[in-house]
């Protein structure tokens, strides 16, 4: 915990009956990570038990979204350095996504090629599978 103390005044105004440790902005970066992951899992845990998931304001919606578009997402398997040229001189209209078998995303990227979204999503896309090792044949496998 934190170097700090808080001292915490009866509720006469008396002197202060305990010393309450005070988390600094340092002890807070180092949990919060930890804080997510713990969130994730009882989010898990209400859905698996069958009761209603905690949701926070506005990104309620937004969290049940996502967590059901992940469910349903599916592995694509497909050649690693193809799909690495196909970003370089297709991905600003989308054409790697039609390769790696993403028909909608693929559909949306080149309908909308113009607004330059595509072209934020091919940097995202570049960052995700550029570390990824391919196997023996080349092959790797994203969701």
């Amino acid at each position: 915990m934190a170097k700090g103390k808080y001292k915490r005044k009866n509720e006469a105004g008396g002197k202060a009956e305990k010393t309450v440790p005070v988390m600094t902005r340092e002890d807070m970066e180092d949990n919060r990570q930890t804080l997510t992951d713990l969130d994730y899992e009882l989010q898990a845990a209400q859905r698996a038990a069958g009761m209603r998931e905690n949701t926070y304001g506005v990104w309620g919606p937004i969290w049940k979204l996502m967590t059901w578009y992940d469910s349903k997402r599916v592995p694509h398997t497909f050649k690693r350095r193809t799909y690495l040229w196909l970003m370089l001189f297709t991905g600003w209209f989308g054409g790697h996504r039609w390769y790696q078998g993403r028909r909608i995303l693929a559909l949306c990227e080149t309908l909308f090629f113009w607004t330059g979204i595509p072209l934020i999503l091919l940097v995202t896309d570049f960052m995700e599978v550029f570390p990824i090792k391919a196997d023996e044949k080349g092959y790797i496998t994203m969701k």
